[in-house]
């Protein structure tokens, strides 16, 4: 591959990543919990019937670990959040790989000049 090409490849990547809204890292998952309150379903020794679901976030950020309850009627948003910030990491390791692509090859090049001298 020439500079050239990976040069395109790394406008292309920023061009996508200008495109990109709002994002959260992190992970939504569904919980279902026990009152404990003796007499409710939950209780149920045979057949439990927990309270639930509970959407659950949790994320980590600047090395601290986060967990927050989400209603029902805002786990669509995070979910495309947590979808675009996915996209965000994928974009921003392809940049990198062709970034060091790119400076190994400029690398060779200037070695091979240097070894026509």
């Amino acid at each position: 591959m020439t500079p050239r090409q990976i040069e395109f490849r790394i406008k292309r990547i920023k061009r996508e990543l200008m495109k990109l809204g709002p994002m959260r890292p992190g992970a939504l998952s569904m919980q279902y919990a026990a009152c404990q309150k003796s007499g409710c379903a939950c209780m149920d020794p045979v057949k439990p019937k927990k309270h639930g679901p509970f959407y659950q976030l949790s994320y980590s950020h600047l090395g601290k670990s986060t967990t927050r309850f989400v209603r029902p009627n805002y786990a669509g948003p995070i979910k495309k959040e947590l979808a675009t910030y996915k996209r965000f990491r994928e974009l921003t390791q392809e940049w990198v790989t062709q970034e060091l692509a790119l400076s190994q090859l400029r690398l060779d090049l200037a070695r091979r000049k240097d070894d026509e001298k």
